[in-house]
C-alpha cells in the first residue's frame, strides 16, 4: 500500500494501477479480479464517477478484487482512488498540489488489505473495491454547475470539483 501511495502520479497512472493489481492477483485463485473499464462504468450509468475523470488523458476504472476465502458471509471494503487531485477547475492552492498523488491513499490501502486477507488466509468473502480516477483541469473537466446522474439515479449539482471522493464513493457503493 505504502509503495502504490508513494509512486509519482506520472509513472502509477490509472492504467498502470489497475495492471499492477492484475499482476498482484493473477497467481491466486482465490481471488478474482473484475476491471469495469469506462465503456462498462458506462452502461452501468456511473456518471459521477466518469464525470470526475472526464478531464484527464488516463481512463477511469472501477475494480473489484473479490477474495474468496470460504466462509458464508460476504462484505466489502471500499478506498478511493484518485490517482491525482488537482481539485478540477476548483483548482487547489499550488503549495500542497504535490501531496495531491496521494488523494488514491484508500485504494492503495484497500489493495493491499486485499493482498493481506490472501497473506492470512482469512476464511470469509471479501470485496475490495476501487473506484480509479483522475481529476485534472482540461477543457474537458466537470465544473461547477453540471449536473451527473449517478448510477442509483440521483442527480448530483457539481458545486465545486474538488468534491471529487463523494462522487467516485457513491457509484462505487451503488455498485457494491
Amino acid at each position: 500500500a505504502r509503495t502504490f501511495a508513494n509512486e509519482p502520479a506520472n509513472i502509477l497512472t490509472t492504467t498502470t494501477f489497475v495492471e499492477q493489481i492484475n499482476e498482484l492477483f493473477k497467481s491466486d485463485p482465490r481471488f478474482k479480479v473484475t476491471v469495469l473499464d469506462e465503456k462498462k462504468c458506462s452502461s452501468k450509468k456511473m456518471n459521477a464517477l466518469l464525470g470526475v475523470g472526464q478531464g484527464s488523458q488516463y481512463p477511469s476504472y472501477l475494480v473489484d478484487i473479490e477474495y474468496n476465502g470460504g466462509g458464508s458471509d460476504h462484505i466489502a471494503v471500499i478506498g478511493k482512488g484518485v490517482m491525482f487531485d488537482t481539485g478540477g477547475i476548483s483548482i487547489k492552492p499550488s503549495r500542497n498540489m504535490k501531496e495531491m498523488k496521494g488523494d488514491m491513499g484508500g485504494a492503495a490501502a484497500v489493495v493491499g488489505a486485499a493482498w493481506a486477507a490472501g497473506q492470512l488466509n482469512l476464511k470469509r468473502k471479501i470485496s475490495f473495491v476501487v473506484p480509479i480516477v483522475e481529476n485534472m483541469v482540461s477543457a474537458d473537466a466537470q465544473r461547477p454547475g453540471d449536473v451527473v446522474v449517478a448510477s442509483n439515479g440521483t442527480s448530483i449539482e457539481i458545486t465545486n470539483t474538488d468534491a471529487e471522493g463523494r462522487l467516485i464513493l457513491a457509484d462505487a457503493l451503488v455498485y457494491t
